[in-house]
């Protein structure tokens, strides 16, 4: 489980790095309409192309052809979705714990 999630982690850095550079060429103000569809493109293009899902990672995949697609289909939306839901992810996991040593050390 850590591995997948740290390979999502990586993937959505690239594509956030990727996108970061083709908007550069974009040159238009409202850039957060192409950085939505750039980073949704090739979320979806690298989960589909090397046939990576997180439910299949997971162990909770299923036979059929569509929950295969599916699958890659929300692996790619949560690639496309950029490191700052991980970070937020895990700045979460990060005051729990704070939480729970507080606990601990109050008991």
């Amino acid at each position: 489980m850590g591995e997948t999630v740290i390979f999502l982690l990586g993937l959505a850095l690239i594509v956030e790095r990727v996108t970061e550079k083709i908007l550069y060429i974009v040159p238009t103000q409202n850039k957060r309409i192409y950085a939505w569809l750039i980073s949704t493109f090739l979320g979806v293009l690298i989960s589909f192309a090397f046939r990576f899902g997180l439910i299949q990672q997971l162990g909770l995949s299923s036979s059929l052809q569509i929950a295969q697609w599916v699958d890659y289909m929300i692996t790619g939306l949560l690639i496309a979705s950029g490191s700052e839901p991980i970070h937020s992810f895990i700045e979460i996991l990060a005051l729990k714990k704070k939480e729970l040593k507080q606990k601990t050390r109050d008991v």
